[in-house]
């Protein structure tokens, strides 16, 4: 008897933990060149709201951060999805942020003062890192997945991500260090 409930605790526990647990996904879509789209999809079980989007530019040995938010001067009108317009904002389960084509990403990004003098073929990689408010937590949350850059594709330059996954930023000291990249940039 002892042994059912603690295997019934068990599955209890697993269940509680999982639905606590925020998971962002970074993905390519609609092709596989520059002019692909990048969504940012809320696949936990309660909503989150997008606060951040970080870049980093990887290009001849170094590495150049760059917010993606509040980069630009935005429209009167805002268009259909605000949401993806400022980059930012509250995502429901399943909801898809689209932040645009890699080209632009890419071009905003070298248009910044840090990025100075870099022309776009020397990019190699760039990493996206999405920050988000989460309900049951009080630190921020977040994920990150990098993509390559392969400029001398016969098809075209294509964009290729590193790994199959979005690396979900769920730990103390890493959310921590997410909270300090935030104000860096605010």
């Amino acid at each position: 008897m002892l042994v059912v409930w603690v295997v019934y605790l068990q599955v209890l526990l697993v269940q509680v933990r999982a639905s606590r647990r925020s998971s962002i996904l970074i993905t390519r879509a609609a092709g596989r060149g520059m002019r692909s789209r990048c969504l940012v999809t809320n696949m936990s079980s309660q909503s989150l709201y997008v606060t951040s989007l970080i870049g980093i530019l990887h290009a001849g040995g170094k590495q150049i951060e760059i917010a993606l938010t509040d980069l630009r001067e935005l429209p009167e009108d805002l268009g259909a999805d605000p949401r993806s317009t400022m980059r930012q904002g509250s995502l429901s389960t399943g909801q898809y942020l689209d932040i645009g084509h890699f080209d632009d990403i890419l071009e905003v990004m070298l248009r910044d003062d840090e990025a100075a003098g870099l022309a776009r073929e020397d990019v190699a990689q760039l990493d996206l890192i999405v920050v988000a408010f989460y309900a049951p937590e009080s630190l921020p949350v977040g994920a990150r997945r990098s993509f390559q850059f392969r400029w001398e594709s016969p098809s075209g330059t294509r964009v290729q991500p590193t790994s199959l996954r979005t690396e979900q930023i769920r730990g103390r000291r890493q959310r921590k260090r997410l909270f300090q990249a935030v104000e860096r940039h605010m």
